[in-house]
């Protein structure tokens, strides 16, 4: 079992099993700060990634691929600096990781682009079956639930969750509920904005934007819902990005050349789950999705994940015989298209600034209690 600590530096906080790191100053300070509060669970992480690439590939393939993976992400660092240069401060940020928690910048790069290697590779990414969906009550106000699915340290991820609290010298300050080593927002909030992502495994190309360079532009750099329609680059793998201010909604569909967006004003609810939607961008979707490939674990068992398109009826279903949600019926919601893949729930009221995080001590997360924040 993954081992929880309490850490005594001016970063850290605690409320039950969550934990809240303060992160302020330039980019690398950020990540120095981020490397101190939590070096232990990253050297656990560091100490394990091997392991882990060998348990989906096998032992002796597992280790050539985790080679390949880690000059792999050195590559992509130099194509993503040439190709998006405003990439260099979250580089920096990861180097302050580096360096504070004494494991290796080429390691925490890949903890950054295992994704989009994975994608390259195999085709795939490692993050599977996440829900989203936005809802309009009758008195106008707001309320968003999100799963994240992921296919990796399964066990240890739930004991993680992580609210990082950013106050950078440039852009909005913001939070971004996530886990060790990692610099992207994937589930982020500022004063403006929430946004969060799911994978919808697209056509690919050579190059495109990592999703922590997608998910930090829109919720450290936009302030309004029209930005990031706007400043949002094209992805190295293809994406439904939920982004929301206090009044409304719309959901970035986004691919290596294309992306279009719904509109919560369309029709009062938004669902997203792994595939494209907007007819624009069928067109874009990869033949086979992620959710096909079944996740090995420790014990010789695999994971079989929900159809995304079936995770879309069930929540659609749901929404469509209420006229108001409350969070408690969200709750409900997010469990039932919940597996042992659901590492991170959560549940946002945006008018309220209220957000609810699920934790358990293992997945999926969204059968345990949940804790209640004032953001």
């Amino acid at each position: 079992m993954f081992i929880q600590k309490n850490f005594e530096t001016m970063y850290f906080s605690q409320k039950d099993n969550i934990r809240v790191v303060e992160l302020k100053g330039n980019p690398y300070e950020i990540g120095y700060q981020h490397g101190i509060a939590l070096k232990d669970e990253i050297q656990y992480f560091n100490d394990n990634f091997e392991n882990l690439i060998c348990l989906f590939q096998g032992k002796i393939k597992g280790k050539l691929f985790y080679r390949l993976m880690l000059k792999t992400a050195k590559d992509f660092e130099k194509k993503i600096l040439n190709f998006y240069p405003e990439s260099k401060e979250f580089f920096e940020e990861m180097k302050g990781i580096s360096d504070a928690s004494h494991v290796p910048y080429e390691k925490i790069l890949l903890f950054n682009l295992t994704d989009e290697i994975s994608t390259y590779y195999i085709g795939k990414s490692m993050r599977k079956s996440c829900s989203s969906f936005v809802f309009r009550n009758k008195d106008g106000s707001l309320i968003i639930g999100r799963n994240l699915d992921y296919g990796v340290f399964i066990d240890e991820l739930p004991l993680c969750t992580t609210i990082f609290k950013y106050y950078p010298e440039k852009g909005n300050s913001f939070i971004a509920i996530s886990w060790p080593a990692l610099v992207g927002s994937y589930t982020g909030i500022s004063d403006n904005l929430f946004v969060s992502i799911n994978v919808s495994q697209s056509k690919r190309k050579e190059m495109g934007a990592p999703e922590f360079l997608l998910t930090r532009k829109i919720i450290q750099y936009s302030n309004n819902l029209d930005d990031p329609l706007i400043n949002a680059p094209y992805t190295f793998q293809g994406l439904n990005v939920l982004v929301s201010d206090k009044n409304n909604a719309v959901i970035l569909e986004i691919s290596p050349k294309m992306k279009y967006i719904r509109d919560l004003r369309d029709k009062g609810f938004l669902i997203a789950t792994n595939h494209y939607q907007h007819p624009e961008m069928i067109s874009e979707q990869a033949q086979r999705l992620v959710e096909e490939m079944p996740i090995p674990l420790k014990d010789g068992s695999y994971v079989h994940q929900i159809d995304t398109r079936e995770r879309e009826k069930i929540i659609r279903e749901k929404i469509e015989k209420v006229n108001n949600i409350d969070v408690e019926y969200a709750k409900e919601i997010l469990k039932s298209v919940s597996t042992r893949l659901t590492l991170q729930s959560i549940i946002y009221l945006p008018r309220e600034r209220k957000l609810f995080i699920a934790q358990n001590i293992k997945s999926p997360v969204t059968y345990g209690t949940w804790e209640e924040f004032n953001i």
